[in-house]
């Protein structure tokens, strides 16, 4: 990692990919006078910072938290961006442990996770639905270019996403990391994760607070509802465990349903009424980095996300800190 800093004065920067690191990152710039444009591929902004609604009908519609569940606090810079969401009404506490507490505040996204993600987006330049496809460093500047053939035009250039869509970006781009950063890049690796949504008739018999960590197949179950963020559904998620995800990635979403749901039926006890199936195959990342960020100055490229700190959201926070403050 170079420890030679970008020049920032009436820089610009493209950060790619719109979860909470480059979200982060961009805030920091935009408050510094860097300019900053966003651009994720996804339709909603976030990454895992998830939530969908599923409406069944007028009267019963379901929200769920299918990505990111809770966050929790450990670093002063951290705290000082939740107090932030707290104050805001983005962010709330939720609980203080899952069965047994352990005084430790569990927060949750007032309206869901994806309230944080667009809390921090509202004032920014963000391009959703808008996937790279192609980078050129020429003349100093960045160019990339859209699978819809947009451009975009930066001096310093950000990738927050899973580290093997990273490389592979930069693989059809022609472009050639050193071989010592490129190997250490591509031991890292992550977990996938089988994600069903599922709202019920009636409530559940998930346990106050309203959730579980559980063992094969299931390794987490949510009640949004007593969560405090589906107030017209009994809206369930469900997240399978990583070796039931990996066996089960390509079946059917009928199937990989039926499974989970019948593993999942002595805490639902209700009729179905609606389901979904949502594949996570970047989930968590389960090797390291081992660094907050990768800095190569000489492109000038930064990478950054929760595969170079912490598998938690707090872990992708002081990564997309620790970048901007690198460029800064």
């Amino acid at each position: 990692m170079s420890n030679r800093a970008f020049n920032s004065n009436s820089s610009s920067c493209l950060i790619i990919g719109g979860g909470i690191s480059g979200l982060i990152t961009a805030t920091i710039l935009q408050r510094k006078g860097i300019k900053v444009i966003v651009l994720d591929k996804g339709r909603g902004i976030g990454g895992r910072l998830a939530t969908r609604r599923i409406r069944h009908s007028e009267d019963i519609e379901g929200v769920f938290d299918y990505g990111t569940q809770y966050f929790s606090v450990r670093e002063p810079q951290f705290k000082v961006w939740v107090d932030d969401w707290i104050e805001q009404d983005v962010a709330t506490e939720w609980c203080r442990g899952f069965g047994n507490s352990d005084d430790q505040p569990r927060y949750r996204g007032v309206e869901g996770t994806r309230g944080i993600a667009k809390y921090l987006a509202q004032n920014l330049d963000v391009h959703t639905s808008t996937k790279v496809v192609k980078l050129n460093w020429q003349d100093s500047q960045w160019l990339i270019e859209t699978e819809d053939n947009a451009q975009f035009q930066g001096d310093i250039l950000v990738m927050t996403p899973p580290v093997p869509q990273s490389l592979a970006l930069l693989d059809r781009s022609d472009i050639v990391l050193p071989t010592e950063i490129r190997n250490r890049l591509e031991q890292i690796s992550y977990h996938s994760c089988l994600a069903v949504l599922a709202l019920l008739k009636t409530a559940s018999n998930i346990p106050a607070p309203g959730a579980l960590a559980l063992e094969e197949p299931l390794v987490w179950i949510t009640c949004n509802h007593q969560k405090g963020i589906s107030p017209k559904g009994y809206a369930v998620t469900l997240h399978a465990t990583p070796n039931f995800s990996e066996t089960h990635w390509n079946i059917d979403d009928q199937e990989i349903a039926e499974q989970l749901l019948a593993a999942a039926s002595p805490w639902l006890n209700s009729e179905i009424l609606e389901y979904q199936v949502h594949r996570w195959r970047y989930s968590l990342p389960k090797t390291f980095y081992g660094e907050p960020y990768l800095a190569l100055s000489e492109l000038p490229l930064v990478m950054a996300g929760d595969a170079f700190v912490a598998p938690k959201l707090e872990g992708a926070v002081q990564s997309g800190i620790a970048a901007a403050e690198y460029i800064i």
